[in-house]
């Protein structure tokens, strides 16, 4: 099957088969995703992340594309191209086709960059492609380290895509210049969504990945199915719902405490929930012998 029918049918029929300056949920969101994924995983699609990432668990791989921002191997690829990559963004009122894009692309061009590479299919040309290009050179001659990056950024970005800010305004930066205050403290929309609504538990990532496992447990199939199955643009359109409720709720305040936490804790949750799903249902339809449309 040629890569652009088979990223065409995984990536805007997922049904059938997933700010700027915008850093990625926490690490505690990132690894709660990486459970809940690991407990759905197929036998062939746990062997294939197992050969792939070489020792690596995959809730700690969820990681490594926010750890190598600092890096100090070809810090330009890292700033200049990936940085983007793990965001997009969308005008106000509008949608992913409408919003121009970035010139050095963003996460929803980079899943089909990543998805083509660990189908060993033709990499769509593009800006992804680009900084790959600038990073590695020839994919040719470094197959299995190609492989593994694209995986780990994947893997990132499968859990990155489900915090509603990274399918923010490029106005305001995914929410990281809208100032508020969090029981007191100075902080900004992005980090608020990104860290504090979590941390505000005072659980692991261990003890929360249980109790949202036991929630899945008790939610209806057919509603599984959903969550999983939705393609990557419907989760940019479930943001945009999200933040048209987080934007009502600044225009009136922007000093938070108990009562955001009540309102907003459940759809963080919500957040983590589907990422666990989603990441799942997207590596078993790349590695774990799916038909699409047939988990």
């Amino acid at each position: 099957m040629k890569c652009s029918l088979f990223i065409h049918k995984l990536l805007f029929l997922f049904a059938l088969c997933a700010s700027t300056e915008a850093y990625a949920w926490g690490a505690k969101a990132h690894l709660v995703i990486g459970k809940l994924a690991e407990e759905r995983l197929t036998p062939a699609t746990r062997a294939a992340v197992a050969e792939i990432l070489a020792g690596d668990e995959l809730a700690t791989a969820t990681l490594w594309a926010d750890e190598m921002r600092q890096a100090q191997d070809k810090p330009e690829f890292w700033t200049r191209y990936a940085a983007n990559w793990h965001y997009v963004n969308i005008t106000q009122g509008g949608d992913y086709d409408s919003t121009p894009k970035n010139p050095r692309g963003d996460a929803y061009e980079a899943l089909q960059t990543f998805a083509a590479i660990l189908l060993d299919e033709h990499v769509p040309a593009g800006p992804v492609s680009e900084g790959l290009e600038v990073y590695f050179g020839r994919f040719d001659l470094r197959p299995v380290e190609v492989k593994r990056f694209a995986l780990k950024f994947l893997l990132h970005i499968l859990g990155d895509l489900q915090q509603p800010l990274h399918s923010g305004y490029a106005s305001d930066r995914g929410g990281n210049e809208i100032d508020v205050s969090w029981f007191g403290q100075r902080t900004n929309l992005h980090s608020l969504w990104d860290t504090l609504l979590l941390d505000r538990q005072q659980r692991s990532a261990d003890e929360i990945a249980r109790r949202l496992n036991e929630r899945i447990g008790r939610t209806p199939a057919s509603d599984v199915r959903a969550m999983e199955s939705a393609d990557p643009l419907t989760w940019m359109m479930e943001s945009q719902r999200t933040l048209d409720r987080m934007y009502a709720t600044h225009a009136g305040n922007t000093d938070f405490s108990d009562a955001y936490a009540a309102q907003f804790v459940p759809t963080v949750e919500t957040q983590l929930v589907k990422g666990g799903l989603r990441t799942a249902y997207f590596l078993n339809s790349i590695f774990g012998g799916w038909p699409v449309g047939n988990p």
